[in-house]
C-alpha cells in the first residue's frame, strides 16, 4: 500500500466553490527507495457536487489498480471539517474490496489530514491489510505547507510498522510540488517526490 496519496480535501476548495460542474486533480508520486527499484504512483481525483471518485495505481499493492467511489461531506465554520467515506474495487497483483475514509480538519493556518482503508483480499485472509496515512501541517506563508507525516503501508518493508517523517509542499497556481522524507536518520529512510495539478 502506498504512503502518499493525500487528497488535500480543502486545497481545492476554491476550485470546487467556483461553480464548476466537474473538478479534477491529477497526482504523481515517485518513491525513491535506497537499495530498491524506484516506482511511480499516479492518482486521479474527480468530484461532482458531493460525488467523489478516485483511480489509483501502485497504491494498495504494486501493479495493482483501485477504483473508488464515495460521498463528500463538508461542515463547520471556524473549524472546518471534510469527510469522505468511500469504497473500492482492487484489481491486479492484489484483488479484493476496500472500504475507506478520507478526512481533513482545518483551523486557520493549521490542518490535519488522514486517510485509512482496509483491504479484503479475495485470495486469502493473510492478504487482508489495514493502511493508514496522516499529516499534521501548518502554512507559515500562503504558498508553503509543511509538517509531520506518519503511515502504515504494505508496499515495502522497513523495521518500523508505522513510518514517520516530515514533508514540505509548494503551491503555485493550479500546481503543487512536494517532498516527503520518511524514517529520517535511519537505514530505512526513503523519499517521495510529488507533483499535482487541478483542472
Amino acid at each position: 500500500m502506498l504512503g502518499i496519496a493525500p487528497l488535500k480535501l480543502l486545497a481545492q476548495e476554491n476550485k470546487v466553490d467556483s461553480g464548476a460542474t466537474w473538478n479534477f486533480s491529477a497526482w504523481a508520486e515517485m518513491f525513491i527507495l535506497p537499495g530498491e527499484e524506484d516506482f511511480f504512483n499516479p492518482t486521479l481525483y474527480v468530484r461532482h457536487k458531493n460525488l467523489h471518485l478516485e483511480g489509483r495505481y501502485n497504491y494498495e499493492d504494486r501493479n495493482t489498480a483501485s477504483f473508488w467511489a464515495g460521498r463528500r461531506c463538508k461542515f463547520g465554520e471556524g473549524v472546518k471539517f471534510v469527510l469522505v467515506p468511500m469504497a473500492a474495487v482492487v484489481v491486479g497483483n492484489t484483488n479484493g474490496l476496500a472500504p475507506g475514509v478520507e478526512m481533513e480538519i482545518m483551523y486557520r493556518k493549521l490542518d490535519f489530514y488522514a486517510e485509512s482503508e482496509y483491504v479484503f483480499d479475495f485470495e486469502s485472509k493473510e492478504g487482508n491489510f489495514f493502511y493508514m496515512y496522516s499529516e499534521l501541517a501548518v502554512r507559515p506563508i500562503k504558498p508553503i505547507r509543511t509538517g509531520l507525516i506518519a503511515q502504515r503501508t504494505k508496499l515495502f518493508e522497513t523495521k518500523f510498522e508505522i513510518q514517520r517523517g516530515f514533508f514540505a509542499e509548494y503551491y503555485f497556481g493550479r500546481f503543487r510540488a512536494g517532498v516527503f522524507y520518511f524514517d529520517p536518520f535511519t537505514s530505512d529512510n526513503y523519499w517521495i517526490a510529488s507533483f499535482s495539478v487541478d483542472f
